[in-house]
């Protein structure tokens, strides 16, 4: 018979049963009419007896193999790998259309590299200078700045590019210089100039702004001479810097002062009110309104715009105000902001290689895949991806890591992103308080890997490396997430990420492997470029000769996106799971575990009956399986869980059905029935209702398990059963049942309705 044959009479037979007393009835099949009545224990002992007599199968697998494996094993994830996946892949939920070109015109003054000169100064035009003076809004210590400058006739004003450290400075020097002002080329030398210098002499009375082409400040020393040169001829200079990861504080305090930008609501309003100085009435209302309205956040993808993009974004909401751009054109330049970021962290030629530049670089990166998560766990990962990246760019070279120099502060301010105190289920699968890290901006991590797959070819090698190391990682927050990026980089580049990285992984032994591979298609499979392709390779992997292919496609099928229905997912799971006498059968029925959270219908489950009543052995096997894996998952666990599974993350999952989906409940309950009415998966489905009975006192499915357990009595013999196990629950010498709890479960039995 061809399986084609099979799966239809399989859909016949679903069709044929019914979903309430039948579930109990149909339990045949799987163990010809053979049930279990009597004490747990003397039940047990049979069932050693079965066990060892008849040599039967262990229903989900050796006991004794190796669980990193595939081969026999199960797909189940550590707690929490289904929490961390869901947050990460939201992290790169936005518009599809990523934009990647354009620029913005920075109101920052920014240099190119030049030859050195002793003093090399341009005048600041009077329209600039004009521009200055409508448009500046001073940050909060403009006039401590301008109280120290006015006093050492020096500043050094530490800041984040972007952040309007050289609009302060000119107006600074605007406000003392009297309209003199001139910036410095960044190749000039201050230690070179004299008091009696002829050329390039300082102008009296003259504000000059200067940021340093290499960064490289003034020793304290030069500060102090240059102090008192500028104060012998009454002219005031403004230095620019860039506070240095390690530092914890300003060492010349008389001459640092920190740059806080100003407030971002107070720039866009000053450069509106300019933009709109003599329009309509109630423009700069409207206006207003637009630059806060959800749909420009929403697009900007940016929590706080630097000064430089609250110009940029003021002028563009003006012009759609005026009629120049339509609304829609607004939001497709407002998508490019967070683009123009990433082009600038990732820019600079090959003075970006150095070790300290390829770390920042690296960071960023690591923000963007492991966004969310712990600040140790970014961290860390940077690091790696850091080593992988230096030894790319030197490969004759061993890099280390800094010790005493690597300031979380500058790292951050650096990066636009923020640290919070958050509770996640990293230990047990308990929450705790964890230090997490973000990037400031949901548009900001797909922007990053979209712009390394798109214009730095040879960052890729290094990247996969560095995913394909993470997967080692046996934290769920860590390969999880991993994984999530991986997905969104075969969005990018599908067939070079699936030769690379994703397809070696399928074909190789580990367990983790596949499941990363399955986390990183489950969102791809529904993109409109790729998706059908992919699905099509998993379904090739389906039918392959290699298990490992087949365990993966078993994995990816979990999730409920790799077919059009659930009932194509269903039959290949089938067929996966019946394979070779059933050697994948463990990780068929936990992905046809995971399907029954993922539908809103009741398919799997009627798919699991029909299977139980089966005559052929591996498909009632593969039915108790997927029956037994039921009743054990969690909720929170469940890769792609239903919506209305909301809420509800701690529940079993068969409970949550049973909740959420009434109707179904005795079909669940009769899938149940079959198990503990079975040899061969007797044990292990009392141990299930064990840990149940055990684990519900106080939580917010206790109610509902007392609603369930009538279901599961059809007979006196169920009846005793269950008082047998709650009896003797409440006699364990080490966790006995509360009285009062036992008495609540006696009560719920009694009400079943025994026949």
């Amino acid at each position: 018979m061809s399986s084609t044959d099979t799966d239809d009479r399989q859909e016949q037979a679903d069709q044929g049963q019914g979903h309430a007393q039948q579930g109990h009835a149909q339990q045949g099949g799987a163990e010809n009419g053979q049930r279990r009545s009597g004490s747990p224990q003397r039940q047990r002992d049979d069932g050693d007896r079965d066990a060892a007599g008849a040599g039967e199968e262990e229903i989900l697998g050796d006991p004794d193999s190796d669980p990193s494996d595939k081969e026999g094993g199960r797909a189940a994830a550590g707690p929490g790998a289904a929490h961390f996946a869901r947050e990460t892949r939201s992290v790169f939920l936005r518009d599809a259309s990523t934009y990647v070109g354009g620029t913005i015109n920075s109101v920052n003054f920014r240099f190119g590299d030049t030859g050195r000169a002793s003093l090399l100064a341009g005048p600041l035009p009077d329209d600039e200078l004009s521009r200055l003076r409508r448009r500046f809004t001073a940050p909060p210590n403009y006039e401590d700045c301008k109280r120290q400058l006015s006093e050492d006739h020096l500043l050094v004003l530490r800041g984040q590019p972007g952040s309007g450290r050289m609009y302060t400075a000119l107006s600074l020097l605007d406000d003392l210089g009297r309209g003199e002002v001139s910036r410095l080329d960044p190749g000039s030398d201050l230690t070179t100039l004299d008091s009696d210098e002829e050329d390039g002499r300082i102008v009296r009375g003259h504000g000059y702004a200067l940021e340093p082409a290499d960064g490289q400040l003034l020793a304290e020393l030069h500060l102090d001479r240059l102090s008192r040169l500028l104060a012998d001829r009454g002219a005031y200079v403004v230095l620019l810097s860039v506070p240095e990861p390690g530092a914890r504080g300003v060492t010349q305090a008389r001459y640092y002062r920190s740059h806080t930008p100003a407030a971002e609501d107070a720039v866009l309003q000053s450069h509106l009110a300019v933009e709109l100085d003599g329009g309509p009435s109630g423009s700069r209302e409207a206006a207003r309104r637009l630059a806060g309205g959800g749909r420009v956040r929403e697009a900007l993808g940016l929590e706080v715009l630097l000064p430089a993009e609250a110009a940029r974004l003021a002028g563009l909401v003006a012009q759609c105000v005026t009629g120049e751009l339509t609304e829609e054109e607004l939001l497709a330049e407002c998508r490019g902001f967070a683009a123009e970021q990433v082009r600038e962290w990732f820019g600079g030629g090959p003075a970006a290689e150095t070790l300290p530049l390829l770390r920042n670089a690296a960071f960023r990166i690591s923000l963007a895949v492991f966004g969310g998560s712990s600040l140790n766990v970014a961290a860390e990962a940077a690091e790696l991806l850091a080593w992988e990246l230096a030894v790319t760019v030197a490969p004759e070279q061993v890099p280390g890591r800094p010790v005493l120099s690597d300031g979380l502060e500058a790292r951050l301010a650096l990066s636009r992103a923020t640290t919070v105190m958050r509770r996640q289920p990293v230990v047990a699968g308990a929450a705790i308080p964890v230090r997490t890290v973000r990037l400031l901006g949901s548009a900001l991590a797909s922007a990053v890997l979209v712009h390394l797959w798109e214009y730095h070819h040879n960052m890729r090698g290094p990247v996969l490396r560095w995913l394909d190391s993470l997967c080692h990682d046996r934290r769920e927050d860590v390969w999880t997430r991993a994984a999530v990026a991986a997905g969104e980089l075969c969005r990018l580049d599908c067939a070079h990420t699936l030769g690379e990285l994703l397809v070696p992984m399928a074909e190789a032994n580990q367990a983790r492997r596949g499941l990363f591979v399955a986390t990183a298609l489950q969102g791809v499979m529904e993109d409109p470029e790729v998706g059908d392709a992919l699905r099509s390779l998993v379904k090739k992997w389906s039918t392959s000769e290699q298990g490992n292919l087949r365990w993966t496609a078993a994995a990816v099928l979990s999730r409920g996106t790799a077919t059009r229905t659930v009932g194509e997912a269903l039959n290949r799971l089938g067929r996966i799971g019946t394979w070779k006498d059933g050697r994948l059968r463990t990780v068929a029925a936990e992905s046809v575990a995971h399907l029954a959270g993922f539908s809103t219908d009741r398919e799997p489950l009627a798919r699991i009956r029909a299977w139980l009543g089966d005559s052929r052995r591996q498909h009632q096997n593969l039915g108790l399986a997927s029956t037994l894996l039921l009743a054990e998952l969690v909720v929170e666990d469940v890769w792609n869980p239903a919506e209305e599974l909301g809420g509800r993350e701690q529940w079993p999952l068969a409970l949550a059905i049973c909740a959420t989906r009434p109707h179904l409940a005795a079909e669940v309950a009769g899938l149940l029935w079959t198990a503990l009415n079975t040899s061969r998966s007797y044990q292990v489905a009392l141990d299930i209702l064990a840990k149940w009975l055990r684990t519900c006192r106080g939580k917010a499915w206790e109610a509902d398990l007392g609603r369930f357990l009538p279901l599961l009595v059809m007979t006196e013999d169920d009846r005793q059963r269950m008082f047998s196990l709650i009896r003797e629950l409440s006699k364990d010498p080490d966790e006995p049942l509360e009285q009062e709890h036992a008495h609540r479960l006696l009560q719920a039995v009694q009400a079943g309705g025994a026949r």
